[in-house]
């Protein structure tokens, strides 16, 4: 059928000297019209990302064109430390701090978990929760902000 389309597509274009709608090749195949558009979409060929853009060559479409954050390599990177820098700093909380974070951001792989949930779960009031979460937030804010002077007073 593609070959057929195609053949088609280039009798019709010399004839009318314009490339010809889908509508005329089925007409000329004596097929459906969705036949036509369906093979033709999917018979093209696939366009190459380090393809030039302009006439100067220096953009690709790789360059314009930007795919999700998770597949470019300093991102990649960039997560990757930050997650290790928050393992590091939940570490340094008592273990019930580190697990009502992790409820609470979601930084075991689920969902982020309100403090009611957090606290039927830990057979704790909402209340208690929440101040719990606020305790170990300014323990780490106090020590990444150690850490950080830490570093300007090592020679």
């Amino acid at each position: 059928m593609v070959a057929k389309i195609a053949e088609a597509r280039n009798l019709l274009t010399r004839r009318l000297g314009r490339p010809p709608t889908y509508n005329e090749i089925a007409e000329m195949l004596n097929v459906q019209i969705s036949t036509v558009r369906l093979v033709s979409e999917r018979s093209r060929h696939p366009v190459s990302l380090d393809q030039a853009v302009s006439d100067r060559g220096r953009m690709t479409l790789q360059e314009i064109i930007s795919g999700p954050d998770e597949t470019m390599p300093e991102k990649m990177v960039k997560k990757q430390l930050m997650k290790q820098e928050a393992k590091k700093l939940l570490k340094t909380l008592n273990k019930r701090e580190e697990y009502i974070l992790r409820l609470h951001f979601g930084l075991n792989g689920e969902p982020p978990r309100s403090c009611e949930e957090i606290g039927k779960l830990l057979k704790l009031s909402r209340e208690r929760v929440r101040q719990i979460n606020i305790i170990a937030l300014s323990n780490l804010r106090q020590r990444s902000i150690e850490d950080n002077l830490v570093e300007f007073y090592v020679v």
